[in-house]
């Protein structure tokens, strides 16, 4: 059984706060040992958008929906990165890349995979 995974309240605080303020690009949560060590935000400034420069308030209602949904799929992710894109003010889509290693795999050379 895999045990409860909690993450830092300040790296929550950097996904609450990206899932507020950003209309348009993707928040990248890199994984190593099942914590998270590094956020990487990426804005996308759309001129012909007008509501990049008039931010909707996002009810705490979404933000905590989607909070739960990310911290589910962290919580089943040793190793690898959680991609969430954001278009128009909402998160559209949520890309998971998992890398496991194989120590005992080994090539005919002795190199690995």
């Amino acid at each position: 059984m895999q045990e409860k995974i909690s993450f830092p309240a300040k790296a929550l605080a950097v996904i609450d706060q990206s899932i507020q303020n950003i209309s348009f690009g993707e928040i990248v949560l890199i994984v190593q040992d099942g914590h998270i060590i590094q956020i990487e935000r990426t804005e996308k400034i759309i001129i012909s958008s007008q509501k990049n420069f008039r931010q909707e308030k996002k009810n705490t209602e979404e933000i905590n929906l989607l909070r739960k949904k990310i911290l589910g799929e962290l919580s089943h992710l040793q190793y690898g990165q959680l991609v969430v894109k954001i278009k128009d003010g909402k998160a559209v889509q949520i890309e998971k890349t998992e890398k496991r290693r194989f120590p005992e795999v080994e090539g005919v050379y002795g190199d690995g995979i």
